[in-house]
């Protein structure tokens, strides 16, 4: 007779084989020794602060494929970065992402990012990526030029500035007149507005104990969502644009012919798709855009302007390409970004800092589907957790050559076409296959526009030259 002792001992020795079956496929791959049966050696780091250094050195000295848990598996090599992120068959996202979905009174609210639905994240994306493609870009050129400009006023008078803080300042003020043609007037204040950046900075700094335990603080937020209302200026200010202009176009009963920003493309969405798209949707893809869009370009702007200045002769030829193209009347001030894209030195300066910032500081995980794959001569078993990280993958000498750990744009002025294509394709800076981050374009577009008008204008150099940020590459 089958009773239900006898089932749950039965599933019980199926699940042990389950595991000594993964645990025997698994056992060839070298890792740490706690990491056979446990996350413990890589939720240490995540809190610790170091998980990208232990896990380099552990690729440096041990190859391509490490275990860094008892169903994790970080993949090492840059050549694969394409296989880990392909789209047929499709790897889906790891229980990462849990910690990033956005919850507004119970409801998922989270932008593309967070969303695991494949069919809703291909069904939301196609709606709105033709408003981030490099010619829309182009169409918000005057939202960019705007806020660069005042950037550089605000930078040529004053004589020390903090950079970091200042070019988030711009990042936000920038981000918000592309969103909602108007922004918070960082800037204009030369202040941190409604304490925004700090919390921000706040939220970030628990990033890793977010990711450390994904599940757990997904559930955690979605409970608070019932409890705990909008708070700060930035939230506060989303749900206010948004309402603001909802009522606004319910009323008049229309949508207007042309996109003035992105939160009127998000609106003629939800108006044209309301079995897609949510009201709550709405809100949390403007928050998103504005935290996203704004955060990691202050991020890797900072970083890019802190390597030039470390490294005077990158600097003076970025400096030098600028100077003869205004001589050559192929630029102008401010410069379009037509013309700007047609500058090689900038574009390798840009490419550079993007691989080089390293601002995801964990792997992107994707789970092996049905059948399993194979991997740098591992087959991996199906249900298998595998990613790419930034530091790993970027600093790979065998893509990026020997000198990967130097900031020096020219690799990508030396590469034969078919090297750089692969140099790009092997970058994880925006993330990688069908998840590729929606917003690359407006990212770009922003940080060579500012950096351009910046050493087109000024002359800048360290204030304190002992100084040394605290977070990246080195």
């Amino acid at each position: 007779m089958f009773t239900l002792p006898l089932a749950a001992a039965s599933l019980g020795v199926f699940l042990v084989f389950q595991v000594i079956l993964i645990e025997r496929r698994l056992a060839t791959i070298p890792g740490p020794f706690l990491a056979k049966f446990t996350d413990y050696w890589k939720v240490y780091h995540l809190l610790k602060g170091d998980y990208g250094e232990a896990l380099y050195w552990w690729h440096e000295h041990h190859g391509p494929m490490i275990r860094t848990g008892p169903r994790h598996i970080s993949v090492g090599d840059a050549n694969e970065v394409s296989r880990v992120y392909q789209i047929k068959p499709l790897l889906h996202k790891g229980n990462m992402y849990k910690g990033i979905i956005g919850w507004f009174k119970g409801k998922n609210v989270a932008g593309l990012e967070g969303m695991f639905d494949e069919v809703e994240h291909a069904n939301v994306k196609r709606v709105i990526a033709p408003a981030f493609t490099w010619r829309s870009v182009l169409n918000y050129e005057s939202h960019i030029d705007h806020s660069a400009g005042e950037l550089i006023q605000n930078l040529q008078n004053r004589d020390i500035v903090d950079m970091n803080e200042w070019l988030s300042y711009w990042a936000f003020d920038s981000m918000n007149n592309i969103a909602f043609s108007s922004d918070l007037g960082f800037m204009r204040q030369a202040t941190d507005i409604g304490g925004t950046l700090s919390t921000i900075r706040a939220v970030t700094s628990i990033w890793m104990y977010i990711f450390a335990f994904p599940t757990v603080f997904m559930w955690f937020a979605w409970a608070a969502s019932f409890v705990v209302g909008p708070s700060g200026k930035l939230v506060s200010m989303c749900l206010n644009h948004v309402n603001s202009r909802m009522d606004s176009r319910e009323k008049q009963n229309q949508v207007t012919g042309k996109e003035e920003d992105l939160l009127d493309v998000y609106i003629k969405a939800r108006q044209e798709h309301q079995g897609l798209i949510s009201h709550e949707r709405v809100i949390g893809m403007t928050f998103t855009t504005l935290l996203a869009g704004a955060d990691t370009t202050a991020f890797n702007l900072s970083w890019t302007v802190y390597y030039l200045l470390k490294n005077p002769a990158t600097l003076h030829q970025l400096q030098t390409e600028l100077d003869n193209a205004l001589l050559a009347e192929a630029l102008s001030y401010p410069p379009t970004l037509r013309d700007l894209s047609k500058l090689p030195y900038l574009d390798a300066v840009v490419k550079e800092g993007l691989r080089y910032a390293l601002l995801l500081q964990l792997n992107m995980d994707r789970v092996v589907p049905n059948g399993g794959m194979d991997i740098c001569g591992h087959h991996i078993p199906a249900g298998t957790t595998i990613g790419c990280h930034a530091r790993v993958i970027h600093l790979d000498k065998g893509v990026y050559g020997e000198d990967a750990q130097d900031f020096r744009p020219e690799r990508w002025l030396e590469a034969s076409g078919e090297q750089r294509k692969l140099m790009e394709r092997s970058g994880i800076w925006f993330g990688s296959g069908k998840h590729t981050c929606i917003g690359q374009h407006f990212a770009r577009a922003k940080t060579m526009k500012a950096l351009a008008m910046m050493f087109m204008k000024l002359e800048i150099s360290d204030a304190d030259e002992t100084a040394k940020m605290v977070s990246g590459a080195k």
